[in-house]
């Protein structure tokens, strides 16, 4: 079965992801620190040859910029009850709006995630 809860750790960094989960309920929990909770209408997923790449943001202002967080997720088959541990990258992308001073162009860090994998049952 496919893995459906990912749980990532890159020194102070911690996300929990839970695919399927029902609306309205938080599927990305991010903390560095501070915690930060996403439902799955506020996470982004793109199929990449790659993986999926899975996409929050941390920061927002239509104004100055802000700070977006993503990590590829490889495709993995867990049985239940079992965990498989896997390692990816996860990106930082920090970006300017209209209203930076100064103007600023988008740069990204990249950070390696150490991760765990399960096929968890969703409750709908």
């Amino acid at each position: 079965m496919p893995a459906n809860k990912f749980v990532l750790k890159h020194h102070e960094i911690e996300v929990e992801y839970t695919i399927g989960l029902t609306p309205g309920v938080p599927a990305l929990i991010y903390s560095n620190g501070v915690t930060k909770k996403f439902t799955s209408a506020e996470v982004t997923t793109d199929e990449t040859a790659l993986g999926s790449l899975v996409s929050v943001p941390l920061l927002r202002s239509v104004d100055t910029g802000g700070e977006r967080f993503g990590f590829f997720l490889p495709q993995l088959n867990v049985p239940r009850g079992e965990s498989e541990e896997f390692t990816t990258v996860g990106v930082y992308e920090r970006f300017g709006g209209p209203d930076s001073v100064p103007q600023r162009q988008s740069s990204w860090r990249c950070i390696e995630l150490h991760g765990t994998a399960q096929t968890v049952i969703v409750e709908l």
